[in-house]
């Protein structure tokens, strides 16, 4: 066996717990064969370099044996030689806020998963935590004469879920905008839904993909935090006196904007880059700056 699968060999070794999480990785831009994002099919041999990326750590493991059937981790060891980093530490991981299994909203990655946001039952639950919180501030500082002024030291929410601004279908911006800023080409919008816009180029995953998603009653720093373990740089931003971050990696870049309880977020992706050819990174974050603030102006 001179190659395999790339697809197939990183769930032999184990990286992935499946075989369809495997390609879905290398759909996602997750996976890199030197250096070079990766299809599901496309082959490796031994001596060649390969990047995974899932769950927010990165693995990086030089090929050195070639296998089709999945085995056990012993023996899967032997197949590979690990060059990974080591684990990102505890402060940051501590720092991601964690939701309890059935609550909460979903994340972006989970959106893009369904397609669409199915189920209401989260954001109910996260709005009766928000009143069940404020009715209890309020019962404790009503009851309190600390201050001569009667004035309440109760901490104020970001805002009511879904008190933010209207963006209008995907985000008020065109598909003929979001392929002229983007450079990416001619793109189609294959995702359209009160919550989410994607775009494509061809029906392919793998290649450049625009998003726009619409958060209400998700905190953004959530989704910050997320961003921070699995991109190479999450930074604040600030865009038209709004709030938020923006994170990138070769290839990507994401910028959220919050306003209150809500937020919304644009992120590009170049996609798969020919051999020797260079993917301008920060041409991709001006273009997510653009349309950042194309969708801050046109809400309403």
């Amino acid at each position: 066996m001179a190659s395999i699968r790339v697809d197939s060999w990183i769930w032999a070794i184990r990286l992935t717990k499946t075989r369809s999480a495997a390609g879905a990785a290398c759909r996602a831009g997750h996976v890199r064969v030197n250096d070079v994002t990766a299809k599901p099919a496309q082959h490796v041999a031994v001596g060649d370099r390969v990047q995974v990326r899932l769950d927010g750590r990165e693995r990086i493991v030089e090929v050195t044996k070639l296998i089709a059937k999945r085995v056990s981790a012993p023996l899967a060891a032997e197949c590979y030689i690990d060059h990974s980093p080591p684990p990102p530490p505890r402060e940051i991981v501590a720092s991601q806020p964690r939701r309890d299994r059935g609550a909460g909203r979903p994340t972006k990655r989970e959106r893009r998963d369904l397609d669409r946001f199915r189920s209401t039952g989260g954001l109910l639950g996260l709005i009766v935590t928000m009143v069940a919180v404020a009715l209890l501030f309020s019962s404790c500082s009503s009851g309190s004469d600390s201050t001569a002024s009667g004035a309440r030291n109760t901490p104020e929410a970001p805002g009511p879920a879904g008190g933010g601004p209207f963006f209008g279908e995907c985000g008020g911006v065109t598909t003929e905008e979001v392929s002229r800023l983007t450079g990416f080409g001619a793109m189609t919008l294959n995702i359209d839904n009160p919550s989410v816009c994607e775009w494509g180029v061809g029906i392919s995953r793998t290649g450049a993909v625009a998003s726009f998603n619409w958060y209400r009653g998700s905190p953004i720093g959530r989704e910050r935090a997320t961003e921070q373990l699995s991109r190479e740089s999450t930074t604040d931003i600030d865009i038209s006196g709004h709030k938020g971050f923006i994170a990138y990696d070769t290839g990507i870049c994401e910028i959220g904007i919050a306003f209150g309880a809500d937020f919304f977020e644009w992120s590009l992706s170049r996609g798969l880059v020919a051999s020797g050819e260079a993917a301008d990174t920060q041409a991709i974050c001006d273009a997510a700056k653009q349309l950042a603030t194309m969708s801050i102006e046109r809400a309403k």
